[in-house]
């Protein structure tokens, strides 16, 4: 059988309260009921904000460098969301800030093609199929050398990757070496979804395996998709493998759990100051999955929202757990936008299991702890399908 092996994904956001995610919103804080009635912040809140004038007011005008307020701004909530000592809390600059929205969305109007520096110059090493790359003509070892007239030389991959990018259907003028040739390439930006959903296929005559890496938008969605693929070709069983899934949205993986779940089995318990969040997420009986044998495959780096779906599987008795102690952390973030560039990113919540297991700095234990060894079979897959085997 062939060794499985995975990449580590990139750590965006754990959990993300919805409400909080809302462009429009504003960071909620506490007013006293009067202000509130005018809708201002309390009085202790704008005492400070003086204060605050007041220093970025002196700076501006008398530090011996030029500065602007919008920086001024960035570093003092940048200092403010350090000292509150919480290694999840962080203001989000406005390029990672673009990033995080493409990633959780699911999708963004682009070319579809895979870049890497080479040489000083942006060298395509992938194309999606069925992308704007491909239909333009691009392939992997093309060297673009300008984007509209504008050379590439020397810039690195955060600044080519946003001038491929913007709305679809508008178009861009790639100039590209191709071995020894020089010359242009139209290209028409259209959308492309990004995959929460790798690796879908069978692995025993009944046993089903998909890879989900992400908790974005489009993940029920394709994890449907990839269900009914499977179930075409007659699994009866499934592993999802949420290995070295470090988290996303919390509404995907507790609409996920709704499809595994009977009605009125609770999902994940939510506490916070907020009570928009403060919420008992309970199954609505949707379990379109309810005749699947499951396992679920963690590490050490299954955390937040891979978390949230396995304790509600294992604590229903629903799946068996294989691999090692996840990550361990329960704790919810919410996005807060500050303009439409930059946000901050808050711990604002914690959860517990449905059995009321407190997962933060603990982790789940699986049912069947397995290790992998470096370099040598996928002990973890092959103990989920002797598992599996048993229903069969």
């Amino acid at each position: 059988m062939r060794q499985f092996k995975r990449g580590y994904g990139i750590g965006v956001m754990g959990c993300v309260a919805a409400g909080m995610l809302v462009l429009a919103g504003a960071a909620p804080q506490p007013v006293s009921p009067a202000a509130a009635a005018q809708g201002l912040p309390d009085e202790g809140i704008l005492a400070e904000l003086k204060l605050f004038s007041k220093a970025i007011g002196a700076v501006e005008q008398a530090f011996v460098n030029d500065v602007t307020p919008r920086q001024l701004l960035y570093n003092a909530v940048k200092g403010m969301l350090a000292g509150l000592g919480d290694r999840y809390t962080e203001f989000i600059e406005p390029e990672r800030f673009k990033l995080l929205q493409i990633q959780l969305k699911g999708e963004y109007a682009g070319i579809g093609a895979m870049l890497e520096i080479v040489d000083n110059f942006p060298l395509i090493r992938g194309v999606r199929p069925g992308s704007a790359a491909e239909k333009a003509g691009l392939v992997p070892g093309d060297k673009i050398i300008r984007i509209n007239q504008v050379t590439t030389e020397g810039l690195p991959l955060t600044e080519v990757a946003p001038q491929l990018r913007g709305e679809a259907g508008t178009s861009l003028v790639l100039t590209i070496r191709r071995a020894e040739q020089v010359f242009d390439i139209e290209v028409v930006r259209q959308m492309i979804e990004i995959e929460a959903v790798k690796d879908v296929r069978m692995i025993g005559k009944k046993t089903g395996y998909l890879w989900l890496q992400a908790w974005q938008e489009k993940t029920v969605d394709q994890v449907s998709a990839a269900v009914e693929k499977l179930r075409a070709q007659g699994m009866r069983a499934l592993i999802i493998d949420l290995r070295n899934n470090d988290g996303g949205l919390l509404p995907m993986a507790v609409a996920l759990a709704q499809s595994f779940l009977e009605e009125g089995q609770t999902i994940v318990s939510v506490s916070s100051k907020l009570k928009e969040q403060q919420k008992d997420y309970i199954s609505e009986g949707e379990h379109g999955y309810a005749d699947l044998k499951l396992v679920i495959l963690v590490n050490g780096r299954s955390a937040s929202a891979s978390e949230v779906f396995s304790a509600a599987m294992q604590d229903h008795k629903r799946a068996v757990l294989v691999g090692t102690k996840t990550f361990g952390k329960a704790s919810v973030q919410s996005l807060v936008p500050l303009d439409e560039d930059s946000a901050m990113k808050m711990t604002t919540a914690r959860y517990k299991s449905p059995l009321g297991r407190m997962i933060d700095q603990v982790g789940l234990m699986p049912d069947f702890v397995i290790e992998n060894p470096e370099g040598g079979p996928d002990r973890q897959v092959l103990k989920a399908m002797e598992i599996l085997r048993k229903y069969m």
